[in-house]
């Protein structure tokens, strides 16, 4: 009777965890089937994701997205009281680069390295995930997309004033920043003063805010690296010699100056500027683009999601934020659908090889990002980054416009810095 109750018991618990296991979510979440219909709630500022919720549902027809879209904005002001109070909160949420870190410190995305996700990202590219990590280094929010910048350039003006139009030849001519600011001297005389390398001060503020040792704050301080002095000198320079255009970025004339009928040479923008700014509002230029490197590796930008902490469909939520950012599948799908760079690294070692761009003469940009992308270092990002970066560019175009002097602009940032944010160190 003890062996035959003790058979019985040994085969209960091998049927009990049996069934833990099958139903246990596993790295991919995949292990989880969804029985009863589930809506989930998404928000995000853009509606980039649309085609992919489609997709999506397509495949899981048990799940459904309804998504909302706040303008940019408005919406960290609208999301975080939301998340806040958890009522009516979504079950998935984005986070741009500018305001992705205020969502991580607060706390209001799960750990994805915990059950229900157990999450492996080692195949995506590494700043996106130690940008998605919340201050206990946990990853919490992933990215499908890397942001790499590039100088996409006039093919038509290179071949008027250089002679070539060949990305390795035009590479030379911005191989750094001195080197850059005699190409822009030599546009402005071989054009007789029309064209202007690029169309403002501000196109510069993200390839040299890149090159930082530092970011904004460390260990509670205010830091103003180096390069960020360089900048004001930089800026300056180029101004006193009246070598760009003198454009706003977002302004009208910043998107005409992508346009045909154009006065500057260059634009400085990361991966999704080529098919979300410059396709879009410029396509009577099409063709006459092509993308090299300009002095340094540099990015812009990005998107992120991840599941909120009180969701009460996390298995779900998961599957959709998985086949985003994990699914070999899906990432072969987006890149051939948008054209957009992938974060997931194995499927772009994959594909690389394989594309063109009309827009951009049939050169592969894809071949250019996946080199530029390496050189990304994610540790520079904070939750300063929005309000400060702003608060700097102000400071230097007063600077630049002879409004104020150069130690005044930065007695100025570091005081605006301390107003608002009076529990940092500003010396």
């Amino acid at each position: 009777m003890k062996i035959k109750k003790l058979l019985v018991i040994s085969l209960m618990v091998l049927m009990t965890a049996s069934l833990f296991w099958a139903c246990k979510p596993g790295d991919t979440g995949d292990e989880v089937v969804i029985d009863e219909p589930v809506t989930l709630s998404m928000w995000s500022f853009t509606n980039e994701l649309e085609n992919a919720i489609a997709h999506f549902e397509e495949l899981n027809p048990n799940i459904s997205i309804e998504l909302t879209i706040v303008p940019t904005e408005d919406y960290p002001t609208k999301l975080k009281p939301t998340l806040k109070s958890g009522e009516n909160a979504p079950d998935i949420f984005t986070g741009e680069a500018a305001f992705i870190k205020q969502f991580l410190e607060a706390g209001y995305y799960d750990s994805l390295e915990q059950a229900p996700y157990n999450v492996d990202a080692s195949k995506l590219l590494d700043y996106t995930v130690d940008i998605g990590r919340n201050p206990a280094g946990e990853i919490c929010a992933l990215s499908w997309q890397g942001t790499p910048g590039g100088l996409f350039y006039r093919r038509s003006l290179a071949k008027e004033y250089f002679g070539t139009d060949d990305p390795k030849e035009i590479e030379k001519k911005f191989s750094s920043w001195d080197v850059m600011l005699d190409t822009a001297r030599e546009i402005k005389e071989k054009s007789g003063g029309t064209v202007f390398v690029i169309p403002g001060i501000g196109d510069l503020q993200n390839m040299i805010m890149a090159q930082r040792d530092n970011p904004w704050v460390v260990d509670g301080k205010l830091v103003i690296d180096p390069q960020m002095i360089d900048f004001f000198d930089i800026a300056k320079q180029m101004e006193d010699e009246d070598l760009h255009g003198h454009i706003g970025q977002w302004s009208p004339a910043w998107f005409d100056s992508m346009k045909s009928e154009t006065n500057v040479f260059a634009q400085l923008l990361p991966t999704w500027g080529l098919h979300y700014v410059m396709k879009p509002n410029a396509p009577d230029s099409s063709g006459d683009w092509a993308v090299c490197k300009g002095p340094y590796d540099w990015y812009w930008g990005g998107t992120w999601l991840g599941v909120y902490k009180n969701s009460k469909n996390k298995a779900a939520a998961w599957k959709f934020v998985k086949m985003m950012t994990l699914d070999d599948d899906f990432s072969r799908w987006y890149a051939k659908e948008t054209g957009d760079f992938l974060s997931n690294m194995d499927v772009v070692e994959e594909i690389k090889d394989t594309f063109s761009d009309e827009y951009l003469g049939g050169q592969n940009h894809y071949e250019y990002f996946y080199e530029a992308a390496k050189g990304i270092n994610g540790s520079l990002f904070s939750a300063y980054d929005q309000e400060i970066n702003s608060m700097f560019m102000n400071q230097l175009t007063l600077y630049v416009e002879d409004q104020v002097s150069k130690d005044e602009a930065i007695a100025n940032f570091k005081s605006e810095v301390s107003n608002a944010y009076p529990d940092l160190i500003v010396e």
